[in-house]
């Protein structure tokens, strides 16, 4: 399969020998975290330095507990890296005795939950680790591949496969589809199911069919909960052990305390648009009649979010919405001002609701209501 330079991969290599400090590469299954840290390996001439702990074998050596026994069995390479680390037994405490007595050895982490992984990480060695998100391609990535008109010709397949590495190289949509389905069966929930037993995978996959059908939209976790025939709470840590194996992610209402705001509910996305049309069995083509509405919403909002993480943005974001209706659907806050965006696939026009939003926040708005299309999207995620 081909490999593509992910934009993190320099960020990551600036940091990486600073002396006492782990690397940490989060990220689902199947984005290519295993793919770019031997891609860094192989810089370093550390070929020999990739362990992967889901083998029995690594995880015997780390039961060792003792770092001259670990260096003798991993070997003193400049770089190790230790693959889907979150499924060894207490391996913040061993990374940091490995570190302590080896410095110089630079170490890579990576995790497909960060559940596990920053549970087991964070209080070992609360501030002496870097944190990075590799996500599905995203377009900034692809225009490195690509002319801005070849990237701009793929858009409406993207709206419908996504963007995982496996799904952009299929040789047609057809094989897209196949694996995507493999995807969105089980691979990708792995880490979720291992929480223990109350986490059933029929509830699980209820819980992201009724996601996938709201996405883009304010979602009722009682109405969830009543569709799947669980309680309130369930759905909640559900939805929270979801974001942490980086299936979903949430936006917060952005509120001045206004009465006729919306302040409780929120909205989910989908990482990647070709999982939440699996999980919806729709594959319906862009242009057959589709509402591409809530679809070029999880679109934007997801590929603005990679390019946040890609670049180190650190950034809050929010919607907007009254009980009259008007919305605005992005808002990014950083410096003390507020960014407001709207998506709409084919239209330029500014909503009446978004013209609502920049009258009453103009004080704090950096720029009026700025609508993102199939035409001007580029500028927006990359």
């Amino acid at each position: 399969m081909k490999e593509y330079r992910r934009a993190i991969e320099n960020i990551i290599k600036s940091s990486l020998f600073e002396k006492g400090m782990l690397t940490i590469i989060y990220g689902p299954r199947q984005v290519g975290k295993t793919t770019l840290a031997k891609r860094i390996l192989k810089e370093y001439k550390s070929e020999k330095g990739y362990f992967n702990c889901e083998l029995q074998s690594v995880a015997d050596i780390f039961a060792a507990g003792n770092p001259e026994s670990m260096r003798d069995e991993f070997g003193g390479h400049k770089v190790i890296v230790f693959d889907e680390a979150q499924t060894i037994p207490d391996i913040g405490r061993k990374l940091k005795l490995f570190i302590d007595t080896y410095p110089k050895t630079a170490i890579i982490a990576t995790g497909s939950s960060s559940f596990e992984l920053a549970n087991k990480i964070n209080e070992p060695l609360t501030g002496r680790h870097y944190e990075y998100f590799l996500s599905p391609l995203s377009t900034e990535e692809m225009l490195n591949e690509q002319t801005k008109i070849a990237v701009k010709d793929d858009l409406n397949t993207r709206l419908i496969y996504g963007n995982y590495p496996a799904v952009y190289n299929a040789k047609n949509n057809s094989v897209a589809r196949q694996k995507l389905e493999l995807l969105a069966t089980s691979y990708l929930y792995r880490d979720v199911l291992r929480f223990g037993a109350v986490l059933k995978s029929e509830v699980l996959m209820n819980i992201l069919k009724a996601l996938a059908h709201q996405a883009g939209g304010e979602v009722s976790y009682n109405e969830i909960a009543g569709l799947v025939g669980i309680d309130r709470k369930t759905v909640l840590n559900y939805i929270g052990l979801l974001e942490q194996a980086f299936i979903i992610f949430r936006l917060t209402p952005y509120t001045n305390r206004k009465r006729d705001e919306i302040k409780k509910l929120r909205k989910v996305y989908f990482y990647d648009n070709g999982i939440l049309n699996a999980l919806t069995n729709n594959f319906t083509s862009v242009g057959s009649g589709r509402d591409l509405g809530g679809l070029w919403e999880n679109y934007m909002v997801s590929e603005r979010v990679k390019f946040q993480k890609n670049h180190l943005l650190y950034r809050q974001n929010y919607y907007w919405r009254k009980r009259s209706g008007a919305e605005v659907d992005f808002i990014e806050e950083y410096d003390g001002k507020l960014v407001p965006f709207e998506f709409k696939y084919n239209k330029s026009g500014v909503s009446k609701g978004a013209a609502i939003f920049t009258e009453e926040y103009a004080a704090q708005s950096a720029a009026a209501v700025r609508v993102i299309n199939k035409d001007n999207f580029l500028g927006f995620v990359s």
